[in-house]
This record gives structure tokens, C-alpha cells and sequence, in this order.
């Protein structure tokens, strides 16, 4: 039978539950403004009728215990979390690349100027030669500004070929800015991920099980968990992240197929720049190291040994390879471990590996006996999808037609880079093939170009080209290339004869290949043809960025409404505790009256 001070008792516990709903509805409101603040929520039970080896009883005797807390837990909703950073990084994906293409853009918008621009200044070269017709001409005056223009079309092509450079060096700071900060978060991650495992234990949120202990996952450190969310909101918007919560509460946060952090190890992130693919330009590369704790990253670290410390050269190398491991920088380490490991043969020192990527050269036995934190390169730029890394590696290394197998047919800056190339190429190629049957026929001092580059080369790099010094020797070599031996002209020049600049005027109409272009264009054809193109590009990422603008909109507000604080909902939370408060005040009052009766008022004989 319960006690008589058991009702009393009953509502004790009431009146903390409401005093504690109170206080959970005041801590909602006053982080409504917190940025990544999940809102909370008591929950509450009936207590259960139980009666000792009785178990769940039925027994009025034993019922109305009332109420108690399982705990204060935070409103979130799973499936809204993977939406919002999957499109997060959907969103930073086509925002990265749609920067780089709006620069690119403007650069062509100067290029396409109509009176200083590329299109301009070829049409004035083109005007020039033109001006050869006019009778009773001045052909030395007609020449000098034939090679004016021409070194006008030079430096425009030259101007926008180093404005494409400035913005690649741009992307290549953002690259690696960006993986700072990834790196900064994995670590920030793991840290948390310790602190929330270790608070689970000291709230004794936990229970045991044949393999340990599971957490009360649904409660525990809610502000720790917000700050992991909230960062794991952040990484999102650089990678395509899926993150799991664990049996012990921590986290696991993966990006593809590849494990990025568990419980307090995590991996570190490596931005290599090569040229591997025997590119123009470096490409950008990205590796990703194993799992490793703070702790165990120091392990990582190969000791010096007095036979090192006796080779200088050596010793260097191993202190060298020390730093790179604990910077995460996975291949560098990797390419100088294999050098150490040759140096160290040839001078005759022990020198054991520990990297997964030296399989190749050590033995089965060296092999099983690697340390668990062994680094190893576990990805590259082929899985890449989602987040501005995404972005910013399809804006650096896209080639987009211009690209071999294995590279990237994106088009981004290395495309543009290349179009501008092959217009120079074919530019040189094709001016100087009216002067074919010349060259064909005369010593190689005798003959003659319009253009060239440097070297004297007829096929490089835009920065190397230039007017042709045999054209600058004599700019009325255009008209008719003869010269003498002793390079005097060998043309009567008073005569009208057109030839050459009527072969240089048709140049200008006919269609050529440029690079790898898959159509044949004139010379200001395909001016336009990479300036739409560019266009087309900007507006097709534009497209994408506003549509997945409206979705991560949507679901974001989706998420809001659930783990929002809603200042309405918190009000009419607050009014229903403190009417749950005053109601089982009252009820101890109405319970304190019949304990007095009881008391005081029973057991008197005769009154």
C-alpha cells in the first residue's frame, strides 16, 4: 500500500518537471538567434505501475506515480540534414565554377571590345592589307602600318592569354585555401567527436551491452552536437559529405567511399599540383590520407636514428619527410619516403618504410608489420562530386575538347587557355603557308614569315609570339618576300602587283581547324564562336545555381520549421507549463488540506 505522503510526493516531481519545461522553453528562446542552435524539447513519461518481482502491475494500490523526464532531447530531422548538405554542395559546386566563368566572361567582353578588342583589331589588320589596292600607294607607309596592326592583334591575344593566367592563379589560392579550411574542420570534428563520446559516459547516458556500452543517442550533449552539425553544414558546402551517427554516440563523417573522420581519428586532405598529364599547366590533384588521431599522427613521425643522424644529407630527407606527414601532405611524402629508402640502400643504412603506398617494394613481412596509422593516398579528382573543391577542380583543370583520356573535359580555364593557343597557331600556320612555295625554294636565311615565335619556332606558347624578324628587317617583304643575296629587295616595287596581299586577304575568309575544335571557323568566327561559348557556360551554371538555389532554399526552410526555435510554439509552450505548474500547485494544496484532516481532525474520541 503506498504511503500516505505518497501523492504528495507525486506532485513534487510534477512541479519540477513543469519548473524544468519552463526552463528548457526559456533556453529555446533565448537561442533563437543562435546560429546552428537545434531547438530542445523535455520529454516525459508516465511512470510505470511496478511492484518488485511483480513487474508491471496492475494494482490500484501501487498507481497514479505521476510523471518523470527521460531526458531533454533536440528536434531534428535526419533525412533534412542529408538534403540540405547534399544540395549545399550541389549549389557550392556550380557557385565555384560559375565565379571562374563570370571572369573569364569579362575578360572576353574586353577581347570582343568593338573598338580596342580582338575582333577590332583584327578587322584593322585586315583593313590595312586592304588599303595595298589604292592606286599611286605609298607601299613602305601601307606596310609599316600593316605591321603595327599586326603587332596590335600580338598583344591582345598576348593581354588576354595573361588575364586567363592572373584568374588560374586565382582558383589555384582558392584551392588551396579551401583545403585548409577542410582541414581545420576535420580536425575541429574529431576533437568534438571525443568530447561528445566522453560526455555520453559522465551524463551516464549510456547502457551496457556484450560489446561494450551503447549511448542514449536521442539525448546527451545537445550544444556539442549542434557544433558538430554545424560544422558538418560547413564541410558540406566544400565536399559531398554522409554523415552516420554511431552506437557511442560519436560520428562518422564520409565523403564518397572514403572515411574522413571516426570517433577522434580523422583524415587529412592534400592538394598536389602536377604535371603528370604532361599538361601545359599543373593540374590539380586531390589525396586524402588514412584515418589518424592527434595523437597517432605524431607516431607517424619516422625516428632518427644515430646511423641517420651520421649521413647529413640523409638526416635531412627524414626530418623533410617528417614535416610532411604531420602537414598531411600524402603524396609528397609518399615520392620522398621512396627516395629516402634508395639513398638509405645505397649508404648502406636500416631504414624500415611504413607507408601502404611502398607496397611495391617491401616484403610480405614489412607489410603485416605496418602500424595501423600507416598513411596511405585513398582518393583522387575521378570521385569528386559536389562542393566548390568539385568546382574549383573542374574550373582549374577543365580542357573540355582539348582534353585526353583521363583528363578533365570540363570547359574551364585550361580550355579558354588552349583556345587562345590554337588561335595563335593557327594564326601563325596559316599567314605563313601563302609564303610556302617561297620558302620551298630558297635558302633558309632567305625566307619569310609574318609570324612567328620565339626561337623562330612556327608552332609554341602565346607568350612567345611575335612578329617575324624577317618581316621586321623589311616590312615590304608582305608584299612580294624577294630578296637578294645580299638581302636587298629584288622586286620592282613601283609596279602594282597584289599577289601576295590578295593571298593574304583570302586568309582572312577562309575556314580553318583550330585545335580540337570539332567545326572549321574564320579567324573572327571563332572569336565569336569561344566568346558564346563562354556564355553558354556562364548561363547554363547560372541556370543550375538558381534551381538548386530554390531547392536548398526549400529544404532549408523545411529544416528551420522543425529544429527552429518558433517564438508562437515556445509562447504556447510557456503558458501550458505555468498552467501545469498552478494546477499541481493546487493539487498539493488540496492534498495538504486532506493530510491535515487526517491528522489533525481524525483520532479524537467523543469530539
Amino acid at each position: 500500500m503506498a504511503s500516505s505522503f505518497f501523492g504528495l510526493y507525486v506532485q513534487r516531481d510534477g512541479l519540477q518537471l513543469a519548473q524544468k519545461g519552463l526552463d528548457i522553453t526559456g533556453h529555446n528562446i533565448t537561442n533563437i538567434k543562435t546560429e546552428g542552435y537545434s531547438r530542445q524539447r523535455l520529454d516525459v513519461v508516465s511512470v510505470a505501475n511496478t511492484a518488485g518481482c511483480l513487474g508491471y502491475n496492475t494494482q490500484t494500490t501501487l498507481a497514479g506515480k505521476g510523471a518523470d523526464a527521460v531526458g531533454v532531447t533536440q528536434i531534428r530531422d535526419k533525412l533534412l540534414d542529408a538534403k540540405v548538405r547534399r544540395y549545399s554542395a550541389e549549389l557550392c559546386d556550380t557557385g565555384a565554377k560559375t565565379n571562374v566563368l563570370a571572369d573569364i566572361e569579362d575578360i572576353l567582353d574586353d577581347v570582343e571590345n568593338e573598338e580596342a578588342g580582338l575582333s577590332a583589331i583584327f578587322g584593322n589588320l585586315k583593313a590595312s592589307f586592304q588599303s595595298f589596292s589604292a592606286t599611286g600607294a605609298d607601299r613602305q607607309d601601307l606596310s609599316t602600318v600593316s605591321m603595327n596592326s599586326a603587332e596590335s592583334v600580338i598583344n591582345v591575344i598576348k593581354n588576354f592569354d595573361k588575364r586567363i593566367g592572373e584568374v588560374e592563379l586565382a582558383t589555384r589560392e582558392d584551392i588551396i585555401a579551401t583545403n585548409g579550411r577542410v582541414n581545420t574542420i576535420l580536425n575541429q570534428l574529431a576533437s568534438l567527436n571525443k568530447q561528445i563520446k566522453d560526455a555520453y559516459v559522465q551524463m551516464d547516458n549510456v547502457y551496457a551491452t556484450k560489446s561494450g556500452y551503447q549511448a542514449e543517442i536521442d539525448y546527451g550533449p545537445l550544444e556539442l552536437k549542434d557544433s558538430f552539425n554545424k560544422l558538418c553544414d560547413e564541410l558540406s558546402q566544400y565536399m559531398n559529405i554522409n554523415v552516420e551517427q554511431q552506437a557511442d554516440g560519436t560520428y562518422d563523417v564520409k565523403f564518397a567511399d572514403v572515411q574522413l573522420v571516426h570517433n577522434d581519428s580523422y583524415a587529412k586532405t592534400d592538394i598536389i599540383f602536377s604535371d603528370e598529364l604532361e599538361a601545359r599547366n599543373d593540374f590539380a590533384e586531390l589525396h586524402i590520407s588514412s584515418l589518424n588521431s592527434q595523437k597517432e599522427w605524431d607516431k607517424c613521425e619516422r625516428e632518427i636514428t644515430p646511423a641517420i643522424s651520421a649521413e647529413p644529407e640523409l638526416e635531412k630527407m627524414v626530418k623533410d619527410l617528417n614535416e610532411y606527414i604531420y602537414a598531411g601532405k600524402v603524396k609528397t611524402a609518399c615520392e620522398l619516403e621512396r627516395e629516402i629508402i634508395g639513398k638509405a640502400n645505397e649508404l648502406g643504412v636500416d631504414y624500415s618504410p611504413i607507408f601502404i603506398n611502398n607496397k611495391d617494394i617491401m616484403s610480405d613481412k614489412q607489410i603485416k608489420g605496418l602500424p595501423t596509422y600507416a598513411i596511405e593516398v585513398t582518393e583522387r579528382t575521378d570521385k569528386l562530386s559536389g562542393g566548390s573543391i568539385s568546382g574549383l577542380f573542374d574550373a582549374y583543370n577543365g580542357k573540355g575538347c582539348y582534353s585526353q583520356v583521363g583528363e578533365n573535359n570540363y570547359n574551364g580555364i585550361k580550355y579558354y587557355q588552349e583556345t587562345i593557343r590554337s588561335f595563335a597557331n593557327t594564326m601563325v600556320r596559316e599567314f605563313n603557308a601563302i609564303y610556302k612555295d617561297y620558302n620551298d625554294s630558297v635558302d633558309a636565311d632567305k625566307e619569310f614569315r609574318l609570324f612567328e615565335f620565339e626561337g623562330g619556332l612556327t608552332e609554341g606558347d602565346v607568350s612567345d609570339l611575335k612578329i617575324a624578324d624577317s618581316w621586321k628587317e623589311n616590312v615590304l617583304r608582305c608584299v612580294h618576300p624577294n630578296i637578294d643575296d645580299e638581302g636587298n629587295l629584288d622586286y620592282n616595287y613601283d609596279q602594282l602587283d597584289n599577289l601576295y596581299i590578295n593571298k593574304i586577304l583570302s586568309v582572312f575568309d577562309g575556314k580553318y581547324e583550330f585545335g580540337s575544335e570539332p567545326d572549321k571557323f574564320t579567324f573572327e568566327g571563332f572569336i565569336q564562336y569561344y566568346g558564346q561559348t563562354v556564355g553558354g557556360d556562364l548561363e547554363y551554371e547560372l541556370g543550375n545555381f538558381d534551381s538548386t538555389n530554390i531547392m536548398l532554399t526549400s529544404v532549408s526552410d523545411a529544416r528551420d520549421e522543425v529544429m527552429g526555435v518558433s517564438m508562437d510554439e515556445e509562447g504556447v509552450n510557456m503558458m501550458n507549463y505555468q498552467k501545469w505548474y498552478n494546477a499541481i500547485s493546487r493539487m498539493i494544496s488540496a492534498l495538504d488540506e486532506c493530510l491535515d484532516k487526517l491528522i489533525n481532525g481524525t483520532g479524537k474520541v467523543g469530539l
